[in-house]
């Protein structure tokens, strides 16, 4: 793991190389948290890269490798176009633990380290507890940085919760 996250490095600086000035990249980590009216089975592969087009309006995996997109560790897929194109990998995924690790890398604007952790709770409830760690780049890192504020990542997990909650009561209708 030591040797991937090392290699991992190596390309976040290879992508960046010239996208920004030393010195000039800002970094910011957020973590938040919401509950959905859901077990953490049913809530889970919410946040696999296929799951997350049942609720992230225009997102569109595209696989890098496998051949297919698979919610397993060490996938690699795309997703955006132009200069929003980011390149995802899957650090890790663990069913059991109901925990999704993954880094994105837009050469163009920053890197993300983001872990997603869903919790039972009692009576069919779950908790989503969601970290990122953004390394902004570029042209104005400051605009990417403001965008994660600690009021901007809570507005984030809100409507995140109020997307998965409208998709699972469209499953029960």
């Amino acid at each position: 793991m030591i040797a991937f996250s090392m290699m991992l490095a190596s390309c976040f600086v290879a992508l960046a190389g010239g996208a920004f000035a030393p010195g000039t990249a800002q970094q910011v980590s957020r973590t938040g948290s919401f509950d959905l009216p859901c077990d953490a089975d049913t809530a889970f592969p919410f946040f696999s890269p296929e799951g997350e087009r049942e609720w992230v309006q225009g997102w569109d995996p595209r696989p890098v490798f496998p051949s297919k997109i698979e919610f397993a560790r060490d996938t690699v897929f795309r997703e955006g176009r132009g200069d929003e194109e980011a390149t995802w990998t899957i650090l890790d995924t663990d069913w059991q633990a109901h925990r999704a690790e993954y880094v994105r890398v837009a050469p163009h604007s920053h890197a993300a380290h983001i872990v997603v952790k869903v919790e039972a709770l009692s009576g069919g409830r779950s908790k989503v507890v969601v970290s990122y760690t953004i390394t902004a780049f570029g042209k104005s890192p400051e605009g990417l940085v403001a965008a994660f504020s600690e009021e901007a990542y809570a507005a984030k997990m809100r409507d995140w919760q109020q997307r998965i909650s409208a998709c699972l009561k469209g499953r029960k209708a």
